[in-house]
């Protein structure tokens, strides 16, 4: 027993000091060089508000989201954390950490500082209780080396890095984080000799599955063939369904799979493109820029030499189909893929919002626009009006048509504010007539099930205007009400978007009163679908911006918002935010206070990251004359911020003129930047 408990102790002594080791390394790391703490506030613009009404319901809803949110989340934290922040539940890392991944955006709109905290506190308890410091201590629960997945695919990486790529919404200050964002990135520029995921020679990832000890050349065959994620034609053309059964034939398959997909590049890997941004955003160090860029310049030349087409596999020395005889798909969450179309898609729009934000040349929304166009052109149109694209490719050529997401299309004009790309939209809004949409779920019974022949059929008819309120709330996918409101058509989607999280908010909250499930044994994607901190709504009212890509995206924004007098982040307390109007060098936002009693000073920054520029700010006052006259005031602002002070029970709606994507972003708040001058 003596013994036992010595070895016991000496283990845990030698992981205490190995996770001690590297917090120090983290806390050692040098502040990013373009902090200037405590400059530039009283240097900014300053606009007034004067006009003195009774707030719009939009306002009253999104403080009272808020507050129902406040009363929520301790709850859900008491049940399902213990003290030490440790989940009573477990499973795989990455739904693990998906229960607080939209904390920090709550704190970048509410400045409510506890959603901030508790996620960063979940953060670290949930990476000390998942990560080995012992390269060879693997088992369940020890899914992470170094704080990052072992060996994985990135979509799936990537939805546990979205949690940690929003922590620095709220602080990016963290040495800690710093170092970690640095260690991640650090894992594809080959700075670590375990991890030597990356051959800069070909511009690739060298596997489907990469992480913190290297990319791996053999992977399990059977899940992904099993339930179609991948194919191994042309080298078998049809897999029969009892090679499982057998284990010399198991064999095979499993060695050519290895061969076919394992160790190729697949377009899910631009995900890690988010690795190096967020490494950038903290550093401003231009390898992480160069990367980004190089990697995705790499994939613009493949779809271009493919005709147009993304190719989903490609071979160790960079072809395209090196080890399909040239055929350009059946790679892993590729074009033969159940699911392969969304998986795709929402990396090539996280990929092209980084390169786009990183360089500001417009070059790079072609990643995710030819291939959005090259879909329509490929659609077809029922007898009911309603187009229908090809989610799916195989031997027999395109097939599996469906109505066409609107996600990435949105994500696409938010990023290039481009006429083009609105017409694109205002197609969908006339030929996306009939449920059931792909959006209505992303894994729900109307999504690409395990029957590969079904053909789409028209249910009820789809309203655009009407708010989705399944798991959408969550994943993002739908943003039709939203568009139509931008269109001008659906003047009452802000109220009913706001109405339609509260509605989520009180649904997450009664089924976990009544939960009477073991708390010990829930796991996996249980975990995640409770957390009441809903911010589809809020991002999208205050910042006029698509929901953050749930898989690694980082979060966009027309305006955010800090708290000049409390100099954090997020909107003053009591302050209320609605985008108004969104065009490609303007932006109309509506600010209102509903404090009765109390002034409230608020900056605005344009941008995410301070990304783009205001040129110019106007907004009416009224004369001081017997008439009262309405008078139109512009001021030239020329500033990535200005200030708008609200004395009590104000509001004003601010028309601004800007200049997209001509400073480097940065996470660094208005406080900690010297003022930025245009590209």
């Amino acid at each position: 027993m003596t013994r036992s408990l010595n070895v016991r102790a000496i283990t845990l002594a030698l992981l205490s000091t190995a996770f001690s080791a590297i917090c120090a390394q983290s806390t050692n790391a040098s502040r990013p060089p373009e902090l200037y703490p405590d400059k530039g506030i009283h240097e900014m613009a300053v606009v007034k508000a004067v006009t003195v009404q009774v707030p719009p319901e939009w306002a009253i809803m999104q403080w009272q989201l808020i507050r129902v949110i406040e009363q929520a989340a301790p709850y859900y934290v008491k049940k399902f954390t213990r003290t030490d922040g440790t989940t009573y539940g477990k499973g795989p890392y990455d739904d693990v950490y998906e229960m607080f991944y939209n904390w920090p955006e709550l704190y970048a709109i509410s400045g409510n500082k506890y959603f901030f905290e508790t996620a960063l506190k979940e953060y670290d308890a949930i990476t000390r209780d998942n990560t080995a410091y012992f390269k060879d201590s693997i088992d369940y629960h020890h899914q992470l080396y170094k704080e990052y997945p072992r060996n994985d695919d990135f979509f799936h990486i990537s939805e546990g890095l979205t949690a940690f790529y929003n922590l620095a919404l709220g602080d990016p200050t963290l040495p800690q984080n710093i170092q970690r964002a640095r260690r991640f990135a650090g894992l594809y520029l080959n700075e670590d000799p375990e991890a030597q995921n990356y051959d800069p020679g070909h511009t690739i990832i060298k596997s489907i599955f990469t992480g913190s000890q290297g990319p791996l050349t053999s992977s399990d065959a059977t899940y992904n063939l099993r339930y179609g994620h991948a194919s191994l034609y042309p080298k078998i053309n049809n897999l029969e369904p009892e090679w499982i059964k057998d284990p010399k034939r198991k064999k095979q398959i499993q060695a050519l799979y290895d061969q076919m997909v394992t160790r190729t590049d697949v377009p899910v890997n631009l995900a890690a493109t988010g690795l190096m941004t967020n490494a950038y955003l903290y550093t401003g160090e231009e390898k992480y820029k160069t990367w980004v860029l190089n990697y995705v310049d790499a994939w613009m030349k493949r779809i271009a030499d493919n005709g147009g087409l993304l190719p989903d596999n490609i071979g160790q020395t960079g072809k395209v189909g090196e080890y399909r005889n040239g055929q350009w798909w059946g790679g892993l969450y590729g074009w033969y893929g159940r699911y392969g179309l969304m998986m795709m898609f929402s990396q090539l729009s996280v990929a092209t919002e980084n390169a786009y934000m990183l360089s500001g040349n417009p070059k790079y929304l072609d990643l995710l626009r030819s291939q959005i166009t090259g879909l329509m052109q490929r659609g077809k149109t029922t007898g009911e009006g309603q187009l229908l694209v090809p989610y799916r490719y195989k031997k027999e050529g395109w097939y599996s048509y469906r109505p066409m997401m609107v996600q990435d299309l949105a994500h696409l004009w938010h990023a290039s504010m481009a006429s083009g790309d609105w017409e694109k939209i205002e197609i969908l809004m006339k030929s996306n007539k009939f449920h059931p949409l792909w959006d209505e779920g992303i894994w729900g019974k109307n999504t690409l099930n395990e029957d590969d022949n079904k053909v789409w059929e028209p249910a009820e008819p789809f309203d655009w205007s009407k708010e989705i309120s399944n798991g959408d709330r969550t994943f993002g996918s739908a943003e039709h009400a939203r568009l139509m409101y931008y269109a001008g058509k659906n003047p009452d989607w802000p109220l009913e978007s706001l109405k339609a999280d509260y509605k989520e908010v009180i649904k997450r909250m009664h089924f976990m009163r009544n939960d009477t499930r073991d708390i010990y044994k829930i796991n996996g994607d249980d975990l995640y679908p409770n957390n009441p901190v809903i911010t589809k709504a809020l991002v999208q009212t205050t910042m006029g911006t698509p929901q953050t890509i749930y898989n690694g995206g980082l979060l966009r924004a027309t305006l955010r918002y800090f708290d000049a007098d409390k100099k954090q982040p997020g909107l003053p307390k009591d302050v209320a935010a609605l985008v108004e109007g969104l065009e490609e060098n303007r932006t109309v936002v509506h600010l209102v206070n509903l404090s009765i009693t109390e002034s409230r000073r608020v900056i605005l920054q344009a941008g995410a990251f301070g990304e783009h520029a205001f040129s110019s700010v106007s907004y009416q006052r009224q004369k001081e004359n017997e008439n009262n006259e309405p008078e139109v005031v512009k001021s030239d602002v020329n500033s990535a911020y200005f200030v708008v002070a609200l004395p009590p029970s104000t509001s004003i709606k601010l028309d601004i003129g800007m200049r997209r994507f001509v400073h480097q972003p940065s996470y660094a708040f208005p406080w900690h930047r010297v003022k930025a001058d245009a590209k």
